[in-house]
């Protein structure tokens, strides 16, 4: 089942293209990986694709409707976008912090149900970060903050989830732990689309990569299609050494790529 799709997206912002010409789609049980240089657009991709930025072209269609034709209250049941940084601007729990994931599913001034608590305590743990629910956010680390919005996110029980470098300033035990979370969420048949830089980790753990290069889709395919030495000099300038270890891929930039050189 497809979840989300974009057709011949184009998106502008400061009347500078970004992206032009894109075709995307994630279906259901699928976890996708947005990776490029920095300024590619994966961010802008990802924030159009929730309705956040508009597109001078192009069409968005989310469980097969017109993103901009449905409800906002509606969409925030299936959709749940985790932005990139940390931040909360209010000194609450961080219990009372993922509860806001819960707001699509209630009533106006609807107190908690025990199922919301619930759902909220399982994204706690799912996350790492039950054992601080009492504490407020703004004395937590990065890395704790981090692991906390991604509960958040996942407390909204979305169909799918977008992701903006969800891993960033996590420590590798918990990178590991939320890329495997994200594998088990895809395998019970959310999509998952994550803007990720650790090129080892897109590989190890993500079903398809979609490679962004000068507005556009470079490549895109399983791990194996898209990460090649040819278009990782093409697209970050670097070479590479590409390969496996207990069956496990990684890619370790070794130098700065040289023009002609693939």
């Amino acid at each position: 089942m497809t979840l989300l799709e974009a057709k011949n997206l184009s998106v502008q912002l400061d009347q500078k293209t970004i992206l032009e010409g894109i075709h995307f789609h994630l279906q259901a049980g699928e976890l996708v990986a947005l990776i490029g240089p920095n300024g590619s657009g994966k961010t802008t991709l990802l924030k159009t694709l929730c309705g956040l930025l508009p597109a001078q072209q192009g069409k968005i269609t989310a469980l097969g409707t017109p993103l901009a034709s449905i409800p906002r209250q509606q969409l925030a049941k299936i959709l749940a976008y985790l932005p990139q940084g940390n931040e909360s601007h209010w000194s609450i729990t961080v219990e009372s912090l993922v509860m806001l994931g819960r707001l699509p599913h209630q009533n106006p001034w609807q107190t908690p149900s025990n199922h919301d608590k619930e759902i909220v305590c399982q994204a706690l743990k799912a996350c790492d970060a039950l054992q601080f629910k009492d504490r407020p956010v703004d004395h937590l680390s990065g890395g704790e903050k981090a692991r906390v919005m991604l509960a958040r996110a996942l407390a909204v029980e979305p169909k799918i989830l977008l992701a903006d470098e969800p891993v960033a300033g996590l420590d590798p035990g918990h990178q590991l732990e939320v890329m495997e979370r994200f594998q088990q969420l895809s395998s019970s048949g959310m999509g998952i689309v994550t803007v990720i830089h650790d090129l080892t980790l897109a590989a190890r753990y993500c079903d398809r990569l979609v490679l962004l290069y000068d507005q556009q889709v470079l490549a895109e395919g399983i791990p194996e299609k898209v990460l090649t030495t040819k278009n990782l000099a093409l697209s970050f300038n670097i070479q590479a050494h590409i390969g496996k270890m207990q069956g496990l891929p990684f890619i370790i930039p070794t130098s700065v790529a040289h023009p002609n050189q693939e």
